[in-house]
């Protein structure tokens, strides 16, 4: 398919436009339900951009944890917020259905946030392994070349070729 870091770019890139459309459609949902509900109209657009950038930011934090290895004691609580977050802007899209008995809607405006949640989950681990795979794939290369009687080979353009190890 390519190398790591293309795939790693191409899939950074489509969470990119799918957490941008989310965002955009949310926008709408929530502002609805904010000026439905009697939020004045100078606070009512200001709700989701703040859910949204907590989302956006905390994506791009984890994503640049898990590509640098960060311990889980670190990225946890970094998930924790932002699946906690990704659910409040869940809760947000289907209220308004929600409230107006329209469950058919409520279904329809779920689909953005469970994308978001959904790469808010997987996103930071596949993205990191995406990263480790050059890695795993040489290492595999590595132990698949070491002969019984102990020898090591190096590849190098697919031509395997022994290492002479010299005793002291």
């Amino acid at each position: 398919m390519g190398t790591s870091s293309g795939v790693t770019g191409f899939v950074t890139t489509v969470m990119g436009i799918v957490i941008g459309l989310t965002f955009l459609f949310g926008f709408g949902n929530v502002l609805a339900l904010a000026l439905r509900i009697g939020v004045p109209s100078y606070v009512a657009p200001l709700v989701a951009p703040a859910v949204d950038l907590t989302v956006l930011g905390l994506l791009v934090g984890t994503r640049h944890l898990a590509l640098h290895s960060a311990p889980d004691r670190v990225v946890q609580p970094a998930r924790r917020l932002l699946l906690a977050a990704s659910a409040v802007t869940r809760a947000l899209n289907v209220a308004d259905p929600v409230c107006s008995g329209q469950g058919d809607k409520a279904a329809f405006d779920a689909v953005g946030p469970l994308l978001l949640i959904g790469w808010a989950e997987v996103g930071p681990g596949l993205l990191g392994g995406l990263q480790d795979v050059e890695e795993w794939a040489k290492t595999k290369v590595e132990a698949a070349i070491i002969a019984p009687d102990g020898d090591h080979h190096r590849c190098r353009r697919g031509a395997c070729r022994a290492h002479a190890e010299t005793a002291d």
